[in-house]
């Protein structure tokens, strides 16, 4: 089973200063997943009104991918370098 990621690192450096942040997410899941679980209702009643237009399908689907997208940036990491600087954004 995939989980989402625990931590969001971020380091921005340029010449003069050094900043890094550690962001932990594992605090904020447990609040998306009770708003998510305060709006399923109204999450239902939209899907089924939209079922005969098509867009049914895809609200009720759509969070389970969203999901597992999130589950998928775990170890994702993004460098830029340039010549003024450097930025790292790391998901862990």
């Amino acid at each position: 089973m995939m989980c989402p990621p625990s931590i969001l690192r971020v380091r921005i450096q340029n010449r003069r200063r050094r900043f890094g942040l550690w962001l932990p997410l594992f605090l904020i899941w447990p609040v998306i997943m009770v708003l998510g679980l305060v709006l399923l209702p109204l999450l239902l009643i939209c899907a089924v009104f939209l079922w005969p237009f098509g867009w049914g399908r895809l609200l009720l689907f759509g969070g389970p991918v969203i999901f597992s997208l999130l589950c998928a940036l775990r170890g994702l990491k993004v460098e830029v370098n340039q010549s003024s600087g450097q930025v790292l954004v790391s998901f862990q």
